[in-house]
């Protein structure tokens, strides 16, 4: 049968679980650092009075003292940053909606002119200086493919995904705001 463990056998996670140095810990019991060295490697024992605090330090709900502490909520927490961050994420993906918008429009309009442009030589009167607006037409055609190449199908892709990822990290910081109870009332 083995000896159940003692609070001073737990003393790291003790300290680990508050953050505290071996000189913190020593202050808080009254005792040397070096004897608070000494008892977690088991060569010391604490005296009472300094082994009477430990069982207070001992959380109430830590099965596994020195956790990750997943789920604790300090009711002190400023919920203010992750509200912030979450409005911010839904305004630029707002903003990078309307922006994909304007690219998809811009986009139908030089591939309407890269279909068009071209016959324009073609129908001119005889008296027209089809030179000119030959250049005239591989000048607009030559904006339209570098246009498309900024607002094209790849650009608006990214730019799609760009959206998503902003409206999914807006919904994932409502989650946990939801999930912490800090919703304020302006996005209940």
């Amino acid at each position: 049968m083995s000896a159940s463990p003692t609070p001073e056998s737990s003393l790291p996670q003790l300290r680990a679980h508050y953050d505290l140095s071996q000189l913190e810990m020593s202050e808080l019991l009254g005792v040397s650092r070096a004897l608070v060295a000494l008892t977690e490697t088991g060569q010391r024992a604490l005296p009472l009075t300094a082994r009477e605090l430990l069982p207070a330090l001992v959380p109430a709900k830590s099965p596994a003292l020195g956790s990750s502490g997943e789920g604790f909520t300090s009711p002190l927490a400023d919920w203010e940053p992750l509200e912030a961050y979450q409005k911010k994420c839904q305004q630029q993906a707002a903003r990078l909606r309307r922006e994909l918008t304007r690219m998809q429009e811009k986009a139908a309009q030089h591939y309407q002119r890269l279909q068009v442009l071209p016959s324009l030589p073609v129908n001119l009167p005889a008296s027209a200086d089809r030179q000119r607006v030959q250049q005239w037409v591989e000048q607009r055609l030559e904006e339209a493919r570098l246009e498309l190449q900024r607002s094209g199908p790849a650009a608006q892709a990214l730019l799609a995904v760009r959206i998503k990822a902003l409206e999914y990290e807006a919904a994932e910081a409502l989650r946990e705001l939801a999930m912490a109870g800090a919703l304020s009332r302006s996005n209940r």
